[in-house]
This record gives structure tokens, sequence and C-alpha cells, in this order.
């Protein structure tokens, strides 16, 4: 059976990408940005394939703040002109789990309009996700808890302390619904191969109630340069690219 990497699509972006090289801590500040690329890319019989270009861009910076982690995190949908920001401040925890945060969304181009914004504050407290001070419906007491693009930085972590826990975990997907029943998991080791090198990477797995499945892969030197569902991939681009 073949492994997540190796689907056809995502083989074409690595070929494009390349695999990451050099050194990398995961604990010492930084900002690493990933292009997104829808997987469910269809055409008609007899017209031409559409260009492998990213759909959307990722780019995430984390530091330590004494105690806390701080994830600053900005998608751009480069289709639709949607960007949306997230200003984290995080458990210190295996899995980044975030106290309170700042969403920000735009759309810069919504036919006929004009901009569209709008910010939203959510906090865990006593265990319990508000959004603007009020409790979402369908809420719950959490368990271990993290949101999904906190998981990019909690893996790259995981790797270099050898964590190989299954962890499950409630999800605050794209920080404001809660998906119950997640887990991440270690799957081992895959060697990963291009048309110019080959890299052997931890990857780690998520999936639950609600979500799609997905692989991320980790460097040997805990730099998370690949994550791969059905859906979507997602690679990292290069230091100036």
């Amino acid at each position: 059976m073949a492994e997540p990497w190796e689907y056809i699509h995502t083989k074409r972006v690595l070929n494009k990408y390349g695999l990451p090289v050099g050194a990398f801590d995961p604990e010492a500040p930084g900002e690493q940005t990933y292009d997104i690329y829808w997987m469910n890319i269809r055409t008609k019989r007899g017209t031409p394939s559409r260009s492998h270009e990213p759909e959307a861009t990722l780019r995430i910076s984390a530091r330590n703040e004494g105690e806390d982690r701080h994830l600053g995190i900005t998608c751009s949908d480069l289709k639709f002109d949607n960007t949306t920001e997230i200003d984290a401040q995080c458990e210190n925890n295996a899995l980044t789990s975030p106290k309170t945060w700042t969403l920000k969304y735009s759309n810069g181009s919504p036919a006929g309009k004009g901009l569209v914004e709008y910010t939203q504050k959510g906090e865990i407290r006593n265990s319990r996700l508000f959004m603007d001070d009020k409790e979402p419906a369908h809420s719950k007491t959490l368990g271990p808890y993290t949101a999904d693009w906190c998981l990019f930085d909690a893996v790259q972590r995981l790797a270099v302390r050898k964590d190989t826990t299954k962890h499950a975990f409630d999800l605050i997907e794209e920080f404001s619904m809660i998906r119950e029943n997640q887990f991440l998991i270690y799957r081992g080791t895959s060697k990963i191969t291009t048309d110019q090198s080959a890299v052997t990477a931890d990857v780690y797995c998520h999936y639950g109630e609600s979500v799609i499945p997905t692989c991320y892969y980790v460097d040997a030197n805990g730099r998370l340069f690949l994550v791969v569902s059905t859906r979507r991939t997602v690679i990292l681009k290069k230091e100036g690219s």
C-alpha cells in the first residue's frame, strides 16, 4: 500500500520543491512558510490539466515566552484573497495547547461586496472554550486539547524529544469548533525520495471523529517539511523562495 507521500500529486510537488537540508532547532525562535496544494484536482476528459500552483500559503512563527509558547499564524488563500491571522498564547506542552488567541479574518475581493473583515477572541477558561466571552454550541469540558495549526509546532518538538506516546485529545478546529476523540500517533519512519535526493522522516498521524486523517513528516533535525491528507498537500518552502 502506498504511503501518503507517494500520492502522484504529492510526489510531483516534492520533486518541484526538493527536500530540506541544514540545521534546524524547533525550540529556537523562528518562522516557517508552507505552500498548500489541494488534492481534488479534476478535469474533464479532453481538457488540459490545471497548472500545479499553490492555492494557499501558511506562515507560522513560534517562540517561547516565559512558561508559555507563542504562535503567530497567517493563512492566505491565493485564489479568493482570504487571509486568516491568529495570534495565540499557548501552553508549552506536548500539544502546544492554545490558551488565549485573537483571530482576524479578511476577504479582499468578495464579488460586489468590497472588503469583509472580522475579529474574534478565543479563550480556554476552566477547561471550557469561550469565543468572544460566550460558549459555542455543543461545548464541553475539555481534556487534553489543541488546535489544528498548533499541531504543526507540536509534532516538531515531539520528534526531537523522541516522543512516541499516543496522544488522545480534543481538537479546536479552525480555533472555533470542538472535535472530540482525536488521536496523534507515531507511525515510525519513512524514507522519502525525490528525483534528486532522499531523506528518512519521522511520521506522526492525526486521526479521529469528523476529521480527515493527516500525516506529518519531520526530518532528523525536527523540521516539519510535509503534511499530507487525501484533501491537501502542505510543503515547506525553502528560505528565501
